[in-house]
């Protein structure tokens, strides 16, 4: 659907995802809104949209190809890309033309799909073209009675429900070789924005495109922008009228790479807006924030109660919780409510609101104790990538909170669910900037946590091995003590399956360590909702648990905790960043006693690792037949340099090879030399996976 490349999915403070499924998100290649703004609204009872059919318009350039690609590859040619913008005369206007040749029956699928999001609201969808040309012929295939019209359901899965419309048109008859030509305007421009001069088009692609051509109108000056490389743009001005003129010839296209940080874009785009700093659009949104504030009583004479009985910082943290827990979140994204929060009376009647009715409610309700708290936009996408933006309400696409408390200041993420009832305790999930809606804000903001630990996946393992060397089994106990971010996302798993599920969910994994592993009793879990603390206790007995060699039974202990974090890449000659699991902070201790008499075969002093990527450490000691080992791993980046991805995995297979540890139970000589290199390319392609 190559419609995606000019129009993305419009995004709103609440175009994102639960919190417990933000944690794992993999972030799509053009999954982000840089794309002309149009923005979630429409009434509940807007019956089916009209599709009205006309000529091009007069402002519009009329285009053709340049100057084909010399050779062709995939399955697709693009001939032409056509983006036409006007913001002209308090009217907001986005043409799109595609000319694109199928290659191959490959090539025919992809094409013979038009499929264009709109919003009947505020928006009115003009289509001027589809044409085919085949042999040298021209053939009309714009019927309007071709379209189908449906309200598109993606959002929900967000809990969502903006009421986009999507018109879908299907291509009969197509082959290779025809050169196929659409066009379309979508005129109209959410109203909640005083002004619509805003937005961003990619110009490159993951395929190639013979010319790529931009023309942008505007009433006003505009500043423009480049990802990744600049290009020629044409500025005129005529009769008033600014005119923003970009063209491209033979396009290259960009390498997909999967395993990217979320704050890279490997695609160049360019953005314009009409803002010229944060300032300005922090005036934008202090106007949508102006709002009544007013609780019922009831809930008024709560927090009063929570401040006398409890203290201030507890009835914050009872706030909180109250706003996060008794709140449901499910957002209706409509008109001007699209970035407008509800007034926190009407959350509380409905008993539910999206990020930006809780995090108002959450101010109306800490005002009321004397705290200040603002809401604050941030983009649960991007991240620190929207320093590069232009200033412009386009970077955000969520809103958390901004909590002043006694001279310390708490990002609180009102969507979250399961953080406790502590504000001290609670995950911190980094958003890393955001701009604070409030009197005085001039730019972004970083975002940091008054206890970092917070917002680091922390986990602590102790694993007890009782192992009957002559019988080859062992019994295994694990108790895992999760805090804080990672507290909150296993309190979530255990809240979502039943026994079972959990049962068989641990019993696999730790099956890829050792198949011959049965689990002995339930999986249980204890929860300490105050300081934010999980534990979960597992029960195994495992079957032929050591690798026979000759006369000698070889025993090998893995830290499997530490292998689930590590990121070994798919590919590793790469142009792209390698995205790393951090912050994780990972201890853990084994602890094997074995019945008769054992030799043992690692060393005992300290293994050390240090690398700009990660910090690694394991060190044991024996007296009898008892082993102790502990590990720990601590990463230090979000990130591996795409010239640093050979000395990465330098380092990662020094890692591998200490994941484990290996003994054995006295017996005849014999060489182990190749059951251990067999256990250790068992860590390896477990780590790969």
């Amino acid at each position: 659907n190559q419609i995606r490349y000019f129009l993305s999915n419009p995004q709103t403070p609440d175009s994102v995802i639960t919190q417990q499924s933000r944690l794992t998100l993999k972030y799509p290649l053009l999954g982000r809104l840089l794309a002309a703004t149009l923005l979630f609204a429409v009434s509940l009872a807007w019956a089916t949209p009209e599709i009205n059919v006309a000529p091009t318009p007069a402002w519009v350039d009329t285009l053709s190809p340049r100057n084909s690609l010399p050779k062709s590859e995939g399955s697709v040619r693009y001939h032409l890309s056509n983006s036409q913008i006007s913001h002209t005369n308090d009217q907001h206007r986005y043409y799109f033309q595609l000319m694109m040749e199928p290659l191959n029956q490959q090539g025919v699928k992809q094409v013979s799909e038009l499929n264009i999001s709109f919003y009947p609201a505020f928006q009115e969808l003009v289509v001027h073209e589809i044409t085919v040309s085949r042999n040298g012929k021209l053939i009309d295939r714009l019927e309007k009675e071709g379209f189908k019209l449906f309200q598109s359901e993606q959002e929900l899965s967000k809990k969502l429900y903006s009421e986009m419309w999507n018109a879908l048109y299907i291509l009969e008859d197509i082959r290779p070789g025809d050169k196929i030509s659409y066009a379309y305007t979508i005129e109209g421009n959410n109203p909640i924005f005083e002004r619509g001069d805003f937005g961003a088009l990619y110009l490159s692609w993951p395929d190639a495109i013979d010319r790529r051509y931009v023309k942008i109108n505007s009433d006003s000056k505009l500043n423009y922008r480049f990802n990744n490389s600049e290009a020629p743009v044409t500025v005129y001005k005529q009769d008033g009228t600014f005119q923003y003129i970009l063209d491209l010839q033979q396009v290259a296209p960009v390498l997909q790479e999967s395993e990217y940080p979320h704050w890279h874009d490997p695609y160049n785009y360019l953005q314009y807006s009409g803002y010229n700093s944060w300032a300005e659009v922090n005036d934008w949104a202090i106007k949508l924030y102006d709002i009544d504030l007013s609780l019922p009583e009831a809930l008024s004479n709560q927090l009063e109660q929570w401040r006398k009985e409890q203290g201030i910082e507890a009835a914050v943290s009872k706030a909180i919780a109250y706003v996060q827990e008794d709140i449901r979140y499910f957002g209706i994204e409509f008109g001007i409510n699209s970035h407008q929060p509800r007034t926190p009376k009407e959350t509380l009647e409905k008993r539910y609101g999206d990020c930006k009715d809780k995090a108002i409610l959450l101010t109306a309700m800490l005002s009321h104790l004397g705290v200040k708290s603002y809401p604050a936009l941030v983009s649960a996408g991007r991240g620190r990538d929207i320093a590069n933006d232009l200033p412009s309400p386009n970077s955000f696409d969520h809103v958390i909170s901004l909590i002043e408390l006694n001279g310390q200041e708490y990002w609180i993420d009102g969507t979250a669910s399961g953080q406790g009832a502590n504000i001290n305790s609670k995950g911190f999930f980094d958003y890393e900037l955001a701009l604070p809606v409030r009197p005085g804000t001039l730019s972004l903001k970083e975002v940091t946590t008054v206890y970092p630990a917070n917002g680091t996946l922390q986990l602590d393992v102790a694993e007890k091995y009782d192992i009957n060397a002559g019988a080859n089994t062992a019994e295994l106990r694990v108790e895992s003590t999760y805090t804080a971010l990672k507290a909150e996302q296993m309190r979530q798993f255990f809240q979502s399956a039943d026994s079972e599920h959990i049962k068989s969910n641990y019993a696999n994994f730790m099956a890829t360590y050792y198949p011959g592993i049965e689990v002995t009793s339930n999986i249980s879990h204890s929860d300490n909702l105050q300081e934010n603390i999980v534990r979960v206790s597992e029960t195994y007995d495992i079957t032929d648990f050591s690798e026979l060699n000759a006369a000698r039974k070889i025993f090998s202990i893995y830290a499997s905790s530490i292998a689930s974090y590590i990121t070994s890449p798919q590919k590793r000659i790469r142009q792209s960043p390698l995205a790393l699991n951090h912050p994780v902070d990972v201890q853990h201790q084994a602890v094997a006693t074995v019945s008769g008499e054992v030799l043992w075969k690692e060393e005992t002093e300290e293994l050390q690792i240090n690398n700009p990527w990660f910090t690694f450490s394991r060190s044991s000691e024996h007296s009898d037949n008892r082993i102790t080992v502990n590990y720990a791993f601590k990463s230090k980046t979000d990130h591996v340099r795409n010239t640093d991805v050979a000395e990465y995995m330098a380092q990662l297979n020094k890692l591998n090879e200490a994941l484990q540890y290996q003994f054995w139970a006295k017996g005849d000589n014999s060489n182990t030399q190749e059951t251990s290199k067999a256990m250790k390319n068992l860590v390896k392609s477990l780590i790969r996976k």
